[in-house]
């Protein structure tokens, strides 16, 4: 079985962040979403990084 470790899935949500960045700067550029798709997108990029904080606490309980 192939396990992830916790550095790889920091790593998958730093990606996602970035993506809902482009995402954002691409709105903010012009109208391709609507101000609920904005926030959505914020609210994307917030629980990532909330997951990655959680992650990296949970790698320093380990240790």
């Amino acid at each position: 079985m192939n396990t992830m470790t916790i550095a790889h899935m920091a790593g998958i949500l730093t990606s996602a962040i970035q993506a809902a960045d482009r995402l954002e700067l691409d709105a903010l550029k012009g109208p391709a979403l609507a101000d609920v798709d904005l926030d959505l997108v914020r609210d994307i990029k917030r629980d990532c990084s909330t997951c990655i904080s959680l992650l990296d606490q949970f790698g320093r309980e380990r240790r």
